[in-house]
């Protein structure tokens, strides 16, 4: 029995949205994997961006970034919907306290380091503002004496948050086999990857 979820969400939500194919999976995997191309290519490129945008090179990155972002949630929201028989209608009463509290614990660490970065170094030091014309005071205080990259590792604790909770919701054989626990890991990997990016190239 689904728990009061149901109740209080529109039931065309209750269902999967279309019927699921295996090509679904690749389109979560390109968006949730669209931001990184953008940050490693102004990365690399950083000049090609500025010429393009100028004064505002670093604006126009936050605005992608935050573009991006609503991609990825969107992409998620879209491949539970069409993937799981109760599409976005959760059972609430699956959710176990011990859940609860990791989502709330994870949730919350990971938003302290992203509301912490930005505190820090200003929404031009977290979007390359020293690549694209911008001087970024050093900061080493809060949440760079905590973790390295405290944004992507943030973001990462943030996506496990939400998977805690929803990989309940799935019917799998194993934990290894839950795809929210696959998603979360790719996921995870792009955060990874991006992080590597930047401390060595």
């Amino acid at each position: 029995m689904m728990g009061p979820s149901r109740a209080v969400v529109p039931q065309a939500l209750c269902r999967p949205m279309m019927p699921y194919e295996s090509f679904h999976d690749w389109v979560l995997v390109a968006a949730l994997a669209s931001p990184h191309f953008l940050y490693a290519f102004i990365w690399f490129f950083p000049k090609t961006w500025q010429r393009a945008f100028g004064k505002g090179a670093v604006d126009a990155f936050a605005f992608s970034g935050v573009v991006g972002k609503l991609v990825q949630f969107q992409a998620v929201a879209l491949w539970f919907w069409i993937s799981q028989p109760n599409g976005l209608c959760l059972d609430l009463s699956a959710i176990t306290l011990t859940q609860w509290l990791g989502f709330l614990l994870l949730g919350a660490v990971g938003q302290a380091l992203n509301a912490g970065i930005y505190h820090a170094i200003g929404t031009a030091g977290v979007y390359y503002g020293f690549k694209l014309g911008k001087k970024i005071p050093w900061h080493s205080g809060f949440p760079f004496n905590v973790v390295s990259h405290p944004q992507y590792v943030g973001s990462a604790l943030t996506v496990w948050a939400f998977a805690i909770v929803l990989a309940g919701q799935v019917k799998a054989a194993s934990l290894a086999a839950n795809p929210v626990v696959w998603v979360a890991t790719y996921w995870t990997g792009l955060y990874i990857v991006t992080g590597i990016q930047e401390q060595y190239f």
